[in-house]
């Protein structure tokens, strides 16, 4: 898999098998993507949604889009991750902080 980031439109969607066609640019065919890699998705995917997406070549050698975000309506998994990240990073800092004054409270209890 390449780290290469595409954009394209939804060209297709067919709702009861959650799957459709994204529109590459002139001259390449149109590429694959399963609504199971349509991330954190608000609403269902519609036709003309712009769909940021990463390819794979499947074990038949087909071309698919894996990793798709629809803009405006998911966030790419990377901004989801860091903001995790800075949410259990400040978790951590007030578990410490009140450590901390528990144990500052302590010692001036028996003292």
């Amino acid at each position: 898999m390449s780290n290469t980031v595409y954009t394209g439109k939804l060209r297709q969607w067919n709702k009861d098998k959650a799957f459709g066609l994204i529109g590459q640019t002139k001259g390449k065919r149109d590429i694959f993507i399963h609504g199971s890699e349509l991330k954190g998705l608000s609403r269902k995917p519609k036709i003309g949604d712009t769909i940021s997406y990463q390819i794979i070549t499947s074990k038949g050698g087909n071309t698919q889009a894996i990793n798709g975000h629809i803009k405006g309506i998911s966030e790419p998994l990377s901004s989801r991750h860091t903001q995790r990240k800075s949410w259990q990073k400040l978790g951590s800092l007030i578990a410490i902080f009140l450590s901390i004054v528990a144990i500052v409270n302590l010692v001036k209890y028996f003292m």
